[in-house]
């Protein structure tokens, strides 16, 4: 419990109250509140870290032969740095990158021992979302592909917001999973949005091998309430 001396405004003010500390130094009287972690501490970050531990200690139970073809598999498949320039990853890197979207999105036991054959079998051609037609807080997804998906595969859906206004520019560092659904569907409703904001969303194509494909972005408002 505070001790407080005078009202909680007073120079004297000393202890917390709701999350806020007051106490006096050599600057003055402060009032001082933790930062509090974001949502994300609590939702999907502690399963990505345990998925990837995880797969680290499995990938020490491969067989030479089965580490052997993650490195050839890597090899043939470069993957691009932030300024877009290329770079091979190692076996390892390509066993655990593959096998972690598998897990995430299947669940385990869709992790694979050795490295993916074939490319996916589908990919997103073009996102729109539009207001919702039906609830209040709804926004409609609709997209379109090249190739075609199976139901065995998932489309991921990502979001970032909610925010003021409409962006010329993806957020990229709030984006955060927000659904899926099975990769020969080409449409889906997200709800529970708060009306009157806009958001971004990005779907792509994720192979039961883990594979996936590029990201397709669109933004849109929700439906209000009438």
């Amino acid at each position: 419990m505070a001790l407080v001396k005078n009202p909680l405004m007073s120079y004297e003010a000393a202890g917390s109250v709701a999350g806020v500390t007051y106490s006096k130094g050599p600057g003055g009287a402060q009032a001082k509140r933790k930062p509090i972690p974001s949502a994300s501490m609590w939702g999907m970050r502690p399963r990505i870290r345990s998925i990837l531990g995880w797969l680290s200690r499995q990938w020490a139970s491969l067989s030479d032969l089965q580490r052997e073809s993650w490195r050839d598999w890597a090899l043939d498949h470069p993957g691009s740095n932030k300024f877009g320039d290329p770079f091979i990853m190692s076996g390892a890197n390509a066993y655990v990158m593959l096998n972690h979207a598998a897990v995430r999105l299947f669940g385990v036991g869709a992790e694979n021992d050795l490295p993916p054959v074939d490319p996916p079998v589908s990919s997103i051609e073009k996102l729109t979302g539009i207001t919702g037609a039906v609830s209040a807080g709804d926004v409609d997804l609709s997209w379109t592909e090249l190739g075609t998906g199976i139901a065995g595969d998932k489309w991921e859906i990502q979001m970032a917001g909610p925010f003021q206004s409409p962006g010329r520019v993806e957020v990229m560092s709030r984006f955060a999973f927000k659904q899926d659904v099975a990769g020969n569907v080409l449409l889906d409703t997200v709800s529970g949005l708060d009306e009157g904001f806009w958001y971004w969303f990005r779907v792509r194509y994720v192979a039961l091998d883990g594979q996936v494909t590029a990201w397709q972005y669109a933004q849109a408002t929700p439906k209000v309430t009438v």
